[in-house]
């Protein structure tokens, strides 16, 4: 066995542990920096082992990369980290394209071999295959990533958008794709046209699938974008003989697919009708809720003033209370609330309440996006719940305050039939004494189905408008 198949098996290993750390809250910084350091070696090794490290070339690449992303990691905002992750996907799907391209054309190559790579038929079609299905699915992958960022970002509507024979046209592109890889395997003589033709449709195969997917669905979106990154470098590994790319690889599309299917069963939805937008109807798409502060308060304020003499504030409510569950959403992430959760959650627990928090698994706009947030606040780890782990207990709860969350709770997704939320786990919020809903408006959220916890005439409080500063007047009430 060569020293590189054995490091490429360890480092694997390494990633493979590091990616297990991530999946634990408690871990996952370690699991990161584990999976970071296995890559960085492997890197190396890969220069070393295919003769180019020698080459300068590379070095000032480096840098500029790594320039690049240093100021990114420190620019980047939480909030902005959906779009951060899904713009790192698409990127990693144009770095196999682009092996792909070099692979097919034999750049990827010393002459010598490629000369012996085109002597043996069988061999030299494999790899125009594989670089041509590295170029397939890594343009899907950028194209699509492109577009999710672009909807996370807000440059792009989130709602689903739909053009004139939109599936029609989703999958002639999907059909060209695979007939430009057919020939480009069959008569290597046209690879230029193959790249080519496979380039261009499986851009506009990426464009068409991903600009139909609503923003409810993002976190899926995103998880299957990542399994597809790690697809398609894997791919390219196999064209260009690379041991160590096709484990790693095949190890990122293997966990990304295994994070969809769990996200879809989250969800009570098929990844299919995510795909092909039958899942939230555009039409049915709430408003676009915006990002900034609003300039006034919403229609819905005055109707909870008059109610304010006939009920006790949010903050007494809270006083009140022995247990409470917050329950974040979006429009935490929206408001940049999370520091003022933490002043709620310390103040809770000074005057001797337990407090926890309430995680749903699609919360936000990725897996794990309120996690990330909450821990930018210093909120402890083990005060954070997933759903199977809490949802029991709101039933027993004096107090839940909603931020910024919606579908997540929705009671009608036990009730409502045929709409897009039947079906899918919830929250039990509605089974609490109180529930504080601190939420910018009373609009539906994404699936655009009704909260019939909104309407509740009891035991229900809304303090509508910006979640910052409702929070803070909470917290101002508590002193």
């Amino acid at each position: 066995m060569s020293v590189q198949l054995i490091l490429s098996i360890v480092l694997s290993l390494a990633v493979l542990t590091g990616i297990s750390m991530m999946s634990k809250v408690k871990t996952a910084v370690n699991g990161n920096l584990l999976a970071a350091l296995a890559m960085f070696v492997g890197v190396v090794a890969t220069l070393f082992f295919c003769g180019v490290i020698s080459a300068w070339t590379i070095y000032p690449a480096i840098i500029i990369g790594a320039f690049i992303g240093s100021t990114m990691a420190r620019k980047v905002q939480m909030i902005q980290m959906p779009q951060t992750v899904a713009l790192f996907n698409g990127l990693g799907g144009g770095a196999s394209a682009l092996v792909g391209i070099v692979s097919a054309l034999g750049l990827a190559f010393p002459h010598e071999q490629f000369v012996e790579l085109k002597a043996d038929p069988f061999a030299y079609k494999f790899v125009v295959f594989t670089a041509l299905l590295a170029v397939a699915i890594g343009m899907i992958t950028l194209v699509g990533s492109l577009v999710a960022a672009g909807k996370l970002h807000r440059v792009l509507p989130q709602k689903p958008l739909i053009w004139m024979s939109h599936s029609l046209l989703t999958v002639v592109f999907l059909l060209f794709t695979i007939c430009f890889i057919i020939i480009g395997t069959i008569t290597p003589e046209q690879i230029f046209i193959a790249i080519f033709g496979c380039f261009v449709s499986a851009s506009l195969f990426g464009l068409y699938f991903s600009v139909r997917v609503g923003g409810a669905d993002m976190p899926i979106t995103i998880s299957l974008l990542n399994s597809l990154s790690g697809v398609a470098g894997s791919l390219a590994g196999m064209a260009m003989s690379d041991i160590f790319l096709v484990a790693v690889g095949g190890i990122v599309g293997a966990s990304g697919l295994l994070l969809t299917q769990i996200m879809c069963r989250a969800m009570n939805r098929s990844l299919m009708s995510i795909l092909l937008g039958s899942g939230i109807k555009a039409s049915t798409v709430s408003a676009e809720k915006p990002a900034e502060k609003p300039a006034e308060k919403p229609a819905a304020e005055p109707a909870k003033m008059s109610m304010e003499h006939t009920k006790p504030s949010a903050s007494s409510v809270l006083k009140s209370s022995e247990s409470v569950i917050i329950v974040p959403g979006y429009g935490m992430a929206l408001a940049q609330a999370q520091h003022v959760v933490r002043q709620l959650a310390d103040t809770l627990e000074r005057q001797g309440k337990r407090v926890r928090f309430a995680i749903h698994p699609v919360a936000g706009r990725m897996p794990g996006h309120m996690n990330v947030l909450l821990a930018e606040a210093d909120i402890p780890y083990d005060k954070l719940f997933e759903m199977d782990q809490i949802n029991d207990d709101f039933q027993h709860t004096d107090a839940v305050v909603v931020i910024g969350a919606n579908d997540v709770l929705n009671p009608a997704a036990r009730e409502a039939e045929g709409t897009p939320i039947y079906g899918m786990p919830v929250l039990n919020v509605d089974a609490a004494k109180h529930v504080i809903i601190c939420n910018y408006d009373l609009n539906p959220g994404y699936a655009g189905v009704e909260n019939p916890l909104y309407h509740k005439e009891s035991g229900v409080w809304l303090e509508l408008g910006d979640a910052k500063e409702t929070l803070q007047n909470i917290v101002a009430g508590l002193m």
